[in-house]
């Protein structure tokens, strides 16, 4: 996580890539994805020899903006990768693989003129690389041991420190040259960090050093801080607060203060001269991971597993602000209230946010009771009705102490939105979840020993079981109503795939549907496109039952996610992974739309249908303007 040199951006680095923010209004104004695709472009080192294609699924692991503030480096540690991003444009400028397809990274650095980016390596290699072609300027290596993967550079990019994971042994090295400069000598001994591990713990897990290239900040596995002077090579100080891995440190802008933070949830900050704590400071809910201050030092900006990133004074050491927040895990449910106002999003670990759509803002979370695991969830289509099953320990009271007694108990909660009030609990154990458009049904799957397995449909205006459908296997199920309410489908991969009359509770299905790979009723609920691996089939539904229309062949379609109409109904969204095709009901191909960096999870239209959002495993929600997607990818 780092601020822009000009303190107007923040950007901060995720499983998912980096997001951008607008530091004054605090918006995410671009998110730049991790390297999913193919990289088919060969380089060569200076010497002319060809290296490897990279092929990638990474993770985000160092950034660097350009001194000219024109330019953001994001490196991946699989196979390290660089991407150049063009902050004005937001386009991808450039990509640069490794040279060696074992090699990984864990630093890069621009130069003074933000002419040439710096990236040293895992086996020792220092490569230089001019911003302007991607071409190798410079390739040398290294002594550098195999583990000495913790690196820090100085401010003039000339000289780097490592840490080595293992021993804890610092080193100072020339960036160009590539040769050791110096050893750092420890002066307080490493020390276990438990009585089950008394043995001493010296590995480095994070490097910094200040602004005037004086002074080395190391975190060690035993969770000490140290200072270590550049000019003579030993360590001067020892700080020791954290109780836990400490994740991340920085100094001030004026090299007065360092700032720290850690698994144990907190921040501290040290005070460089005095050599002592000047305070701890808490309220993350999570593992706190990076820390950084606004190029003014007048801000802390930190992130945690928590989902948020928090704004803290550095003058009054309070916290000034949640800056952002987000969900940490998968979206499974999407819902736009009626007049497309809000959308209402639900994470795989049950948590509900609402987001008032104008202004991209996140309203406040309803007061809901989490499950301590959620197990399937879902929203009604106005987005007013949440329905959550989960898992919750039991715990009881047993002489003097609390100890977890039998499986946990399951339960199904139904509440009011965007309140959060509850309406109705009930002890079961249920399965996938599915509202009727109308709201007026809530269908689930119950799997309740010794009573039948079977689909339970409740009314929602009095919450009293309408219909039970037995004879049906719940598992790798989902559940679908058609647009006007009148049809319940069931299916699934590994699952027969059968529909219902709702009226009469008549099953309707033609012998020929087998398992499925994506449902989806037609808005007018006169046709139902059913996905298998080698294609989409259409079924008409008519009064007499429902009669096999056609098909759009595709070999290579495998196992889609999601299957949705468009809002006329003359267009297929099909989601595979992270991305989806969109094709006309004749199977004409208008291509793909990709932005997410996980599987597709939901898509859903908005109530005038000019807008879709989609939900993926990665965390985010993506909103497209359809109209205008459709009318260009039409004309082309």
């Amino acid at each position: 996580m780092k601020f822009s040199p000009d303190g107007t951006r923040l950007a901060v680095g995720t499983s998912i890539g980096v997001w951008l923010y607008d530091v004054k209004t605090g918006n995410a104004n671009a998110l730049i994805p991790k390297i999913t695709r193919q990289v088919d472009k060969k380089i060569k080192n200076i010497s002319g020899e060809h290296h490897w294609m990279a092929n990638s699924v990474s993770s985000v692991n160092c950034i660097a903006f350009s001194p000219d503030n024109r330019m953001l480096a994001v490196g991946e540690i699989d196979n390290f990768l660089v991407q150049l991003w063009d902050l004005e444009t937001r386009m991808e400028k450039l990509t640069l693989p490794s040279t060696n397809p074992h090699n990984t990274g864990y630093a890069i650095v621009f130069s003074k003129d933000s002419k040439t980016l710096i990236t040293p390596h895992y086996f020792g290699d220092i490569i230089h690389w001019e911003v302007s072609t991607g071409n190798i300027s410079s390739f040398k290596n290294t002594t550098l041991s195999h583990s000495s993967n913790r690196l820090a550079f100085t401010e003039d990019s000339k000289t780097f420190v490592s840490g080595d994971p293992q021993d804890g042994k610092i080193r100072l090295w020339d960036a160009y040259t590539g040769r050791q400069l110096t050893l750092f000598k420890a002066k307080t001994p490493f020390s276990g960090i438990s009585q089950h591990e008394p043995k001493p713990k010296k590995g480095v897990n994070v490097l910094a050093l200040s602004t005037d290239s004086k002074t080395v900040a190391s975190t060690h596995d035993d969770n000490t801080v140290r200072l270590w002077d550049i000019a003579s090579s030993t360590e001067t100080v020892t700080f020791s607060g954290h109780t836990e891995r400490v994740n991340s440190i920085v100094f001030s802008p004026d090299n007065k203060v360092l700032v720290s933070c850690s698994n144990d949830e907190t921040i501290i900050f040290w005070d460089v001269d005095k050599e002592q704590k000047i305070t701890t400071l808490t309220g993350h809910d999570g593992s706190v991971q990076a820390v950084t201050f606004s190029p003014n030092g007048e801000i802390i900006a930190s992130g945690s597993t928590d989902g948020t990133i928090r704004f803290w004074d550095v003058k009054t050491k309070q916290e000034k602000s949640i800056f952002a927040s987000g969900h940490t895990t998968g979206i499974i449910s999407l819902s736009f209230t009626e007049d497309d106002e809000l959308l209402t999003t639900v994470a795989e670990n049950g948590s509900v946010e609402i987001w008032e759509l104008k202004t991209r803002t996140l309203l406040p979370k309803p007061s809901i009771e989490y499950h301590d695991k959620t197990l399937a969830a879902a929203l009604s289509l106005d987005a007013r009705i949440f329905v959550s099953h989960g898992a919750d320990t039991t715990v009881r009271s047993d002489g003097g102490g609390t100890r977890i007694y039998g499986s946990p108990k399951r339960e199904t909660r139904i509440y009011v939105l965007p309140t959060g009030v509850e309406l109705l609990s009930l002890q079961e154990n249920a399965g996938s979840y599915a509202f009727s458009p109308d709201n007026k049904l809530l269908a689930s799957y119950i799997d309740d020993a010794p009573n039948p397995i079977g689909i339970r449909t409740l009314e929602t205006a009095t919450w009293k079981e309408l219909f039970f459908i037995s004879d049906i296997n719940p598992y790798d199920a989902y559940l679908l109503f058609s647009p006007n309410s009148m049809l319940l489908a069931s299916h699934g991969i590994h699952t027969k795939t059968r529909v219902w009359d709702v009226t009469t509770q008549t099953e309707i299905t033609p012998p020929e549907i087998k398992g499925t790979s994506g449902l989806a009723f037609s808005p007018d609920s006169t046709t139902i496109a059913i996905g298998d691996l080698e294609g989409i089939v259409l079924w008409n539904v008519t009064p007499t039952g429902i009669q096999k229309r056609g098909r759009i062949n595709d070999k290579y379609r495998g196992f889609h996610n999601f299957l949705i109409f468009s809002p006329d109904g003359r267009i297929l969204l099909d989601a595979k992974e992270s991305e989806f095709r969109i094709l006309d009901t004749n199977g004409k191909d208008f291509g793909t739309l990709s932005g997410h960096t996980e599987t597709i999870t939901t898509l859903v239209f908005s109530h005038d249908g000019k807008t879709l959002a989609s939900g993926s495993k990665d965390g985010t929600i993506l909103l497209w303007d359809w109209e205008k997607i459709i009318t260009k990818r039409k004309s082309r």
